[in-house]
């Protein structure tokens, strides 16, 4: 019985789908894509790079130390594994060292013939200089649960800063200086009481946090992609589908012969308006932005499509990201 009442639904809520597609649209969200700008671009040019680690002498009672050795060391990993992703190369071909600068900073804008040190004694053209590694006190707070359970979460934070300087020996100049800052937050469930564990998980995670900061910081100098939502409309028919199967292949150029099909082939004005609104989804992800508002001023003289005032100011924002692209790679 159970089984048949399900069915039944299941029936209605397929026939009241179709009922929506015969006289509308039926709006489809698809995730595209989309290249950024770099926040500060710099370039690299197929130059030899190589990452330095400030260290610095700490020197006390107890000794000798090098500050934050195994999380500076993680953060220019991150940054190394991030850029080789970004500039398609191998993670191995960027080379991670440490430089010991006892108690000063060390390849300063006032610092240069260090820096040129570094190069001569690394073959690098292109250096970039971590340092100033720093992070906060953690930050606990405890939240309570209902019942008398002996376990409840517990919220960490800390806040961690480093500076990055890259140094174009060709240029002679830094092409980048730029500090990273941000605040991580740790959502631990734990006893009570038991504050060792505690202090154990946020130990074993602070190198893949360390690691995560450095590829934070790689991904601000290089363009990156985002995912973005873009709208789709389609009708019952197996041509409405077709199209539909191509746009979620990303086989753009298919679709969009399939909608311009449409757009020729019909009295329909409403389809005719639909199908140059996903044309113009084609055309921006040929990365033919031009055309793409075109295709929605076609459409808007066929119908008033409420998404198409929100989709040309998309459109322009993508227009000065292209142009902003271009002017960083040359």
């Amino acid at each position: 019985m159970n089984w048949f009442v399900c069915m039944k639904r299941g029936a209605l809520l397929l026939l009241f789908g179709m009922g929506i597609a015969a006289c509308g649209p039926v709006i489809q969200l698809i995730d595209v894509e989309v290249k950024l700008p770099a926040e500060r671009p710099v370039l690299f040019d197929n130059r030899e790079i190589a990452i330095f680690n400030a260290l610095y002498d700490t020197t006390g009672q107890q000794g000798t130390a090098w500050n934050d050795s195994l999380l500076i060391n993680k953060v220019a990993e991150g940054f190394r594994d991030q850029l080789a992703i970004d500039l398609a190369i191998a993670p191995d071909s960027i080379s991670v060292f440490n430089h010991f600068c006892n108690r000063i900073a060390r390849g300063t804008l006032e610092d240069k013939e260090y820096i040129y040190s570094l190069s001569a004694e690394t073959g690098a053209q292109m250096l970039v200089l971590i340092d100033s590694l720093r992070r906060s006190d953690f930050r606990r707070m405890r939240m309570r649960t209902a019942g008398a359970s002996e376990y409840s979460p517990l919220y960490v934070s800390a806040e961690w800063q480093m500076v990055f300087r890259i140094f174009d020996i060709g240029r002679d100049q830094f092409t980048a200086h730029f500090a990273v800052k941000d605040t991580l937050f740790w959502n631990i469930v734990a006893r009570n009481r038991d504050s060792v564990m505690v202090e154990r998980k946020i130990a074993s995670s602070l190198p893949e946090t360390a690691h995560y900061m450095g590829a934070l910081a790689a991904q601000m100098i290089q363009p990156q992609w985002q995912t973005q939502e873009r709208v789709l409309f389609f009708f019952t028919g197996s041509s409405w589908v077709k199209a539909m199967d191509h746009a979620f292949m990303f086989e753009w150029e298919d679709a969009q012969r399939v909608w311009l099909s449409m757009t020729k082939n019909t009295t329909n004005y409403r389809k005719i308006a639909y199908a140059a609104f996903n044309l113009a989804v084609a055309s921006e992800m040929m990365g033919q932005i031009d055309l793409a508002k075109e295709w929605l001023t076609l459409s808007a003289q066929y119908l008033d499509i409420p998404e198409i005032k929100h989709y040309l100011q998309i459109l322009d924002v993508r227009k000065q990201q292209q142009r902003t692209i271009l002017l960083q790679v040359e």
